[in-house]
């Protein structure tokens, strides 16, 4: 069975870096109907293609600043573990207005990097697993 994540059009309006956009798109497609993603930050980042901790959390702060996703901290058997769901999920679409301010003027310099990604028409774009790594490796 083929696991793969969802980039939705609205996700590319927000001007997220490839970061950003990666967990974005992971925590989304995981945490479909506003359910808590669970997974622990390295499998994460399996899914980013990155392996250091401080950039898979840098990530996860920045998108919880901006208001794309919240935050839940919990103790499980003595261990703090943080959860994370999409405040918007992907039936609701996206907003027609940027997150932060100053940001819709700057979409084009913000974009993930996606030279060998094609996007028609603005449709979701699905990715296996290997294909997600291979394409968005930093």
């Amino acid at each position: 069975m083929d696991h793969y994540v969802k980039i939705y059009d609205w996700m590319l309006e927000l001007g997220l870096n490839g970061r950003e956009l990666n967990a974005l798109a992971v925590i989304t497609s995981f945490g479909k109907g506003g359910e808590w993603f669970q997974g622990s930050a390295s499998y994460l980042g399996k899914w980013m293609g990155v392996k250091r901790k401080h950039t898979i959390l840098d990530a996860l702060s920045s998108l919880v600043s901006k208001g794309l996703i919240e935050k839940r901290e919990r103790w499980e058997k003595g261990q703090h573990l943080c959860d994370y769901r999409p405040v918007r999920t992907p039936h609701q679409g996206g907003a027609k207005t940027s997150p932060r301010p100053g940001a819709e003027s700057s979409l084009h310099n913000n974009r993930p990097d996606s030279d060998n990604i094609e996007i028609k028409n603005k449709e979701t774009v699905r990715l296996t697993l290997d294909e997600f790594k291979r394409r968005h490796r930093q």
